[in-house]
């Protein structure tokens, strides 16, 4: 079964998105194939996605892998963001601003969990829909 091209813009989407993000690299390759480098928390790991996956099982293994390595690097799904407790002392901008920058950060990441979720969905149903076209 072969991937439509609402596939591949999740997958542009979800790339795009890391690459705004401190600690994320990108390295394209010949054969099709992007790198992503991502340094988080003092950790380090590489993803590999392949932009010209044929088959809905192996984009389905490529975001599973995904979704390892993100929890491997300490990046959860679904959390909330508990900042560090407020002093009695008021809020300098430049405490103010690292907040934001580290909410910002958090909450992109919660969006590349949700990208990876309606991407699988959307393969999910894409899968259905061929099995239902087999059939009748």
């Amino acid at each position: 079964m072969s991937i439509s091209a609402a596939q591949n813009r999740w997958l542009e989407k979800f790339v795009k998105l890391l690459l705004n993000l401190q600690g994320v690299q990108q390295e394209s390759h010949k054969n099709s194939t992007i790198t992503l480098a991502i340094t988080h928390n003092g950790k380090f790991d590489k993803i590999i996605l392949t932009t010209l996956v044929s088959d809905i099982r192996d984009q389905k293994n490529q975001y599973s892998q995904v979704r390892n390595t993100l929890t491997s690097l300490g990046i959860e799904e679904g959390k909330k963001l508990v900042p560090a407790k407020r002093s009695r002392n008021p809020m300098t901008p430049e405490m103010i601003s690292a907040r934001a920058a580290q909410q910002k950060e958090f909450d992109t990441w919660q969006e590349a969990w949700k990208i990876i979720r309606q991407a699988e969905m959307s393969l999910d149903r894409e899968y259905e829909i061929s099995i239902m076209k087999d059939y009748y």
